[in-house]
């Protein structure tokens, strides 16, 4: 039940930040992303096969970065922003999946 929340919350956040971003200041929103990708890693992503997830972080980032949503008029602009906010919580789950790969490793 805890992941739907923050998956839920996340998507509200990122559009929020899409389409209205003097509503939550940049870094606040930006940290609340961060920190619930964090826990939905931890709670919802095996770090040991965590392939899935890695290739939708990937391909999430890569669109963000390319603007791949800029040339649907009117909206793509907002879009964009939402998908790199997007990008920003899967990349602080990226990080919880790296640092439960290392400690499994170290535990042998």
């Amino acid at each position: 039940m805890l992941n739907r929340i923050l998956i839920g919350l996340g998507a509200v956040i990122a559009l929020v930040v899409g389409f209205a971003p003097d509503v939550i200041p940049a870094n606040i929103a930006m940290l609340i992303l961060v920190l619930g990708g964090i826990v939905y890693a931890a709670i919802a992503v095996d770090a040991e096969d965590s392939n899935a997830y890695l290739i939708v972080t990937i391909a999430v980032g890569a669109a963000a970065g390319a603007d791949a949503l800029s040339s649907i008029p009117a909206i793509g602009a907002q879009l964009d922003g939402a998908m790199g906010a997007i990008g920003t919580s899967l990349n602080g789950g990226v990080a919880t999946v790296l640092a439960v790969r290392i400690v499994n490793r170290l535990k042998g």
